[in-house]
């Protein structure tokens, strides 16, 4: 996107202080990342950026830390226990032994949008953070959004790659909006390495010698 700078932090690094939103993505291990995230000080970083005024998406693992505990009684994870969450959503998550992986076809609450996305976790997530969803899934509520409007949590995945949906969040943060076709451009980068492996590679060999 032509109007967006993405940063990525890595460990040993703080937070930028002039961003519009930060992002934290999924993970396999919730409770391990989350020590390691408060490892890094960023926990720190992103009470700085919310008091600021910034914006907070936390997608799948994300969003279980943005809560109040994440509690694995079953030792799903590794050991059983609980952590305390960062506490920017009224939330609270519960690991289960039932892992969920659908396809999802949802609405986005603020902007009325249609996407597709898929749904990859384990866990249970509730609260009164959940009766402000961020989205609809089947008609039921899908996610939590603060009571301030400026921290958001989803289970979905893949919500940037449906360009409706991008294109309206993107507008919705300030920006101009999309004019990118996101599964096009895959395509066509997919199409044009092939290309080239096509003009410099015996591919027939290779793939004779494959068999």
């Amino acid at each position: 996107e032509a109007d967006v700078r993405l940063t990525v932090v890595r460990g040993g690094q703080a937070l930028p202080g002039d961003v519009d939103w930060v992002i934290l993505p999924g993970s396999k291990s919730t409770r391990g990342d989350l020590a390691f995230l408060r490892q890094q000080g960023w926990d720190i970083d992103l009470q700085a950026h919310w008091r600021r005024g910034g914006r907070i998406l936390g997608l799948c693992g994300g969003y279980q830390m943005l809560g109040r505990v994440v509690v694995d009684p079953d030792e799903i994870e590794g050991p059983g226990g609980e952590s305390k969450g960062l506490g920017l959503l009224n939330v609270a998550t519960r690991l289960t032994t039932t892992k969920r992986l659908n396809e999802r076809h949802a609405v986005h609450a603020a902007s009325g949008c249609g996407f597709h996305g898929y749904e990859m976790h384990i866990g249970e997530t509730n609260g009164p953070d959940c009766a402000r969803p961020f989205a609809f899934v089947d008609g039921r509520p899908e996610g939590a959004i603060s009571a301030d409007g400026r921290v958001v949590g989803t289970y979905l995945h893949g919500i940037f790659a449906d360009d409706d949906f991008r294109s309206a969040w993107l507008a919705a943060s300030g920006g101009g909006g999309s004019a990118l076709a996101y599964d096009a451009a895959v395509e066509a980068t997919l199409d044009g390495l092939a290309d080239h492996m096509e003009r410099h590679l015996d591919v027939t060999r290779l793939l004779k010698l494959a068999r």
